[in-house]
């Protein structure tokens, strides 16, 4: 309590004498004011997630030179929310922006940018309306990732300025504003990144404005009041909500009225929603199942799982999950988003509907309603294949293990591999072979791990690492990197791929400590320790490079996978007739026939799925195989159009 009895009284003291020494501070308290003044604005663009514009006033674009400033804030459409005016105060200082004569270097009319901020397509003039006077204001706009964007403000040495001084004159307006004399002076320099500094002097100046003692001066106009406007209802935006992956109208039953998708019991539906704030408001949604919730296979009412729950850390009627703005989104205007993801219940019952309903509310309330009115359920399983179909077009499809609900998932990808789990998945992109790592829980954030020349990617297990064969120029090469951004891809001492390249398959051990990939006649394997920071350690780990052959030496292997620590390899001992051979006793499994196979196991087990291609079809299709002791039996095709292949099976 003692300690805080003589905080207390420190503050106190500490305002007290800010107070009675601001008038006699000159331009020093003014620029110290200003650059706090700016460092506040900053943090509430990052804590609020909007845009937060400090701006100052230049009596319609007439004059560079002001004692006030005001801060707007919102998504677009931005309202004052605060000014201040220093016409009586800190013995006539006053601001200025535009350029002065510099000792070395120039001016720069371009904007300053940060690489790699998802806020550089921000467009101040589709941000403020067009009849807001801030369009002729200087204005230093802060954004939600901390960086800055202004209207035009011209730079040198990478940086923005605003001259503080005892008194100032200028030509020009708010555009050709250039200093033609200053009193004691002060100079707050603003980086892209949006740090704010203070220095003593007119920065980089050459001496020609003079700088010391006081300046005469007039300003006879302020910073406008702020804004009070009533709150609107939010609006959802057209198309929304929308669902993930999209439906296919043609897989759809014909029931009235037909559900707006179709999932497993063990697929998840990501919900994502849109919506609009005329007031500027920050937004919340929450996503429920409508009464009455269908019973499930205990008898229970279950509603299944949202990724989200209802935030009620606002305290207000608007509780439920916040919304993120996304200045990319509506051509560059901006909206709120957000994303939830829905899981029907474990023992859910095939054939019941679920409705949805989502709730977009301000903090005030207004509820507008937007509903998914069913959602049915089907059994379950999910497949992810290469397809090179031409409608809808080539690209890496799902479907069920029925073979039902084919559909394509990522348009123009190809060569898929998955987790375990299926919540992480790399492919490469058909045009350039990127190397990407893709997330379903976030769809549209593709991460590129390689930029250029990957081929046939295989994920660990637990999404831990990626091996892929990179093309060197001279053949390709094979390679295992960290699965994230920035890794690097390290060599493994191994001969390219066998042909064909549409029936290789890389596969890891169950643990996802150790790679398999073909050697020739030979199955290889590479141990994979984890270093510091999760690298693979490609030189201490155990090397074997046949851990299985061939049943002809004269013939390679050419995929393989792992079933609860068993290896079964496709086996091409005869070029029109290969084979599935379970690994460790070289047993042959399954004599697939015609012209080659590859194989792909389910995570879990009793089955495992084969891509064939006959002498007399040019196109691969696939096929389940049931297994039965030592033996199996291919089934049917689950596919039929187009030529298919790169089977990938999750749970």
């Amino acid at each position: 309590m003692m300690v805080l009895l003589i905080l207390s009284v420190f503050s106190v003291l500490a305002i007290q004498g800010l107070h009675q020494g601001k008038d006699k501070a000159g331009a020093q308290g003014l620029a110290y004011i200003i650059s706090e003044e700016m460092r506040r604005a900053r943090q509430e663009a990052i804590a609020h997630r909007r845009p937060t514009a400090f701006c100052l006033p230049t009596n319609g674009g007439t004059s560079p030179i002001t004692r006030s400033f005001y801060v707007m804030d919102g998504e677009f459409q931005p309202r004052i929310v605060r000014s201040r005016n220093f016409k009586s105060e800190f013995a006539g200082a006053n601001l200025f922006v535009g350029e002065w004569n510099l000792s070395s270097g120039g001016w720069s009319a371009a904007p300053l940018a940060v690489n790699g901020s998802k806020w550089n397509s921000f467009d101040f003039s589709n941000w403020v309306p067009s009849t807001s006077s801030a369009r002729n204001d200087n204005c230093f706009v802060f954004l939600p990732d901390g960086t800055v964007r202004t209207n035009g403000i011209p730079s040198f040495e990478n940086r923005y300025h605003i001259l503080v001084s005892a008194g100032s004159t200028a030509s020009g307006g708010r555009t050709g504003a250039r200093l033609t004399g200053a009193g004691e002076s002060y100079t707050i320099s603003i980086s892209p990144v949006g740090g704010v500094t203070l220095s003593s002097g007119i920065l980089n100046e050459n001496g020609s404005s003079g700088g010391r003692g006081n300046y005469a001066s007039s300003v006879n106009f302020t910073a406008p009041h702020p804004d009070t406007i009533a709150l609107i209802d939010p609006d959802p935006l057209p198309g929304n909500p929308a669902l993930f992956p999209k439906p296919n109208p043609a897989n759809l039953p014909s029931t009235t009225p037909p559900p707006h998708a179709l999932i497993t019991k063990d697929q998840y539906v990501s919900l994502h929603m849109e919506a609009k704030s005329d007031s500027g408001e920050q937004l919340f949604c929450a996503w429920k199942i409508v009464a009455p919730i269908p019973v499930d296979g205990d008898g229970n009412q279950n509603p299944g799982a949202f990724s989200l729950k209802g935030d009620t850390s606002s305290g207000s009627s608007g509780a439920g999950g916040r919304m993120e703005w996304d200045q990319n989104l509506r051509g560059g205007v901006g909206a709120w988003k957000t994303d939830w993801q829905w899981r029907p219940p474990v023992k859910a019952r095939a054939g019941e509907v679920y409705p949805l309903q989502c709730e977009v509310q301000n903090v005030n309330g207004g509820n507008p309603k937007v509903e998914i009115k069913r959602l049915e359920i089907r059994p379950p399983g999910r497949i992810l294949f290469q397809s090179n179909r031409a409608n809808p077009g080539p690209g890496i499809y799902t479907m069920d293990e029925s073979g039902q609900r084919e559909r394509i998932y990522l348009p123009g990808y190809a060569e898929p591999s998955a987790t375990v789990d299926g919540q992480r998945i790399v492919c490469v992109n058909a045009t350039n072979h990127q190397l990407i790592l893709h997330t379903p829980l976030d769809p549209n954030n593709n991460i590129v791990l390689q930029a250029s020349g990957a081929h046939l990617p295989s994920i660990s297990p637990n999404g831990n690492l990626v091996a892929f064969y990179r093309d060197s120029g001279s053949g390709l090469q094979l390679c295992v990197m960290k699965a994230g951004l920035g890794a690097t891809p390290y060599d493994i001492a191994a001969p390219a791929p066998p042909n064909p390249l549409e029936t290789v398959k890389l596969s890891w051990s169950d643990d996802g400590r150790t790679l398999y990939f073909p050697n020739g006649p030979h199955l290889a394997s590479r141990e994979l320790p984890l270093l510091s920071g999760g690298r693979p350690d490609v030189v201490s780990g155990a090397s074997n490079p046949a851990v299985l052959d061939s049943y002809s030496s004269a013939c390679n292997i050419s995929s393989s996978t792992t079933v609860n620590g068993m290896l079964i390899v496709t086996d091409n001992y005869s070029a029109y007739d290969p084979w599935i051979t379970r690994g460790n006793s070289n047993e042959l499994y399954l004599s697939v026939g015609d012209e080659d196979a590859s194989v792909e196991r389910n995570p879990r087990g009793g089955q495992f799925m084969v891509t064939h291609r006959a002498l007399t079809d040019p196109d691969r299709q696939l096929h389940i195989v049931d297994v039965t002791g030592t033996t199996g039996s291919r089934n049917p095709a689950i596919t039929s159009e187009g030529s298919n292949f790169h089977p990938v099976w999750t749970k």
